[in-house]
């Protein structure tokens, strides 16, 4: 049974990788029928596809490399996040989240995959935890909620969840 979900979650991880492919094929095309349209999303679509590409379980264990086979590997897709994070943030810094509102929503779910990731890491090289407990299915169902989110996110750019309203009221208390 634990072989099957194993083989389950890298096949899972390359659906969603294939997610971000479609979003940013969609995006793409969307840039191309409207030539000075921004490409943004566009963008974003890219460099998280790259990202996760990179990360791709399925394609690392077709080049030979075991990124599953310990719990290193959290910590290679914890960087990879923060990489992609900051590529992000740099990338859309004068872009506001209200014209686009996929921005906010990949933040978000980059920054919660990152801290799960990390805190995934802990738990097994830190605190030495090996059988199974809440925190690992909590894991499993945030990062793909997460995944999920990011990718609808970018293929509608819209405000669906209302984190954008939630963030500009946050802002107005501050103010």
């Amino acid at each position: 049974m634990e072989l099957i979900e194993q083989y389950f979650n890298v096949y899972f991880a390359s659906l969603i990788m294939w997610g971000f492919l479609m979003a940013f094929l969609y995006n793409l095309v969307k840039k191309s029928s409207k030539p000075n349209n921004d490409a943004t999303i566009m963008w974003l679509s890219f460099i998280i596809f790259f990202s996760y590409l990179l990360g791709d379980p399925l394609l690392n264990l077709s080049l030979g490399i075991e990124i599953t086979s310990n719990f290193t590997g959290y910590l290679v897709w914890a960087f990879l996040d923060f990489i992609t994070l900051v590529i992000i943030l740099f990338f859309t810094g004068r872009k506001s989240i209200r014209s686009y509102p996929a921005k906010l929503y990949i933040v978000v779910g980059i920054i919660v995959n990152m801290l799960l990731f990390l805190a995934m890491y802990a738990d097994i090289a830190l605190f030495e935890h090996y059988e199974l407990w809440w925190f690992w299915s909590f894991y499993s169902v945030t990062v793909n909620v997460m995944d999920v989110m990011m990718i609808i996110a970018l293929l509608c750019n819209k405000d669906f969840l209302g984190l954008v309203r939630g963030y500009n009221r946050l802002r107005g208390l501050k103010n």
